[in-house]
């Protein structure tokens, strides 16, 4: 019984723990387009930001698009450490 009690404990403590995650990669996301933006790369209300991939510990690495209306999508890597961009590369 006292093992059952103790997963689900551990269950609901993860559940509760990935909506927080989720918007910690989004506020990352957002810090990386407005990067983008303020280096003149895109355009705000022109791209939409799509998320590729995430890796990372303390230091995030996110590759992400820049997708326009129409036209070819700008591919990008992100490196974000406590909230702040560190490095915007445009891959070609």
């Amino acid at each position: 019984m006292r093992i059952n009690i103790l997963a689900g404990m551990a269950f609901a403590a993860a559940a509760f723990a990935a909506p927080a995650q989720a918007e910690d990669w989004n506020a990352h996301l957002d810090a990386c387009a407005a990067a983008a933006e303020a280096q003149g790369i895109v355009t705000a209300g022109e791209y939409n930001t799509k998320f590729v991939t995430a890796s990372g510990g303390s230091m995030k690495r996110i590759s992400l698009e820049f997708v326009p209306a129409s036209g070819e999508p700008i591919k990008a890597e992100c490196k974000v450490k406590r909230g702040d961009v560190k490095e915007l590369t445009i891959k070609v």
